[in-house]
Order: C-alpha cells, then structure tokens, then sequence
C-alpha cells in the first residue's frame, strides 16, 4: 500500500515530457509556431533526444507566461 502512495508521488513530480504536436494544442499555436520557434528565437525550452525534440509541459507554460506583456492599467492623475 505505501508502495502505490510513493509511486503517485514520484510520478506527480518527475516532468512530463510532450512532442509538439501534442505541446500545439494546449499552447493554441501551430506544430510550424513551435518547430520555427525551435530554429530561431528559441523562447520555448525544450530538450533534443537523438532526432526527437521534447518539452516540458510545466516549463513550457512558465516560458509562455513569463512572455507576459501589459497587465493591469493604472489610473494616471492629470
């Protein structure tokens, strides 16, 4: 019993490692957006296996929301 406790446990904090088609839908981007991406600007990390490339979900997320522009607007005084 307090094997399957410890086996949860590791596999919620090990990093899930996705494919871009797979990473495309849950950014709302195109498998292109992230294969020029990959080329060029670089802003998505992700990790090269042999010919494969693979992203973490939870790092994938924070790169996309440090990308963050504008926010909330503060009232200015005349």
């Amino acid at each position: 019993m307090q094997d399957t406790a410890t086996h949860q446990q590791a596999t919620t904090t090990q990093p899930r490692y996705v494919t871009d088609r797979e990473l495309a839908p849950i950014l709302r981007v195109s498998v292109g957006f992230l294969q020029k991406d990959r080329i060029t600007a670089k802003r998505i990390p992700f990790v090269r296996l042999g010919d494969r490339c693979l992203y973490d979900i939870t790092e994938a997320l924070a790169a996309v929301k440090a990308m963050t522009v504008g926010g909330t607007r503060t009232r200015r005084g005349r």
